[in-house]
């Protein structure tokens, strides 16, 4: 039985933990410009949308990236580096 409530923990720890790299992310990206959300997907996921290039907005952008992050294409520590990297957030943006 203990073994049991092992697993149910684990599954819910995991949860919670996956709710708030999901919050974190969404606040995050609401840092990135439309030019920044471009240079992520084609830097890191070596791809743009396949949508019509000429109607592409920022909300498709964001499809697609939470897309890939739900089939672990992507995690929330790449997002992180990439925003650091380009000055999208200072450090203590994650503090």
């Amino acid at each position: 039985m203990a073994a049991l409530g092992n697993i149910i923990m684990g599954l819910f720890g995991r949860s919670k933990q996956n709710d708030a790299t999901v919050e974190q992310m969404r606040i995050l990206l609401d840092n990135f410009q439309f030019a920044d959300l471009q240079s992520f997907c084609i830097n890191i996921l070596g791809e743009n949308p396949a949508i019509d290039k000429e109607h592409l907005s920022s909300i498709e952008i964001l499809d697609f990236i939470w897309d890939k992050y739900h089939k672990g294409k992507i995690q929330f520590s790449q997002l992180k580096d990439f925003a650091l990297k380009h000055n999208i957030v200072t450090e203590n943006f994650f503090e």
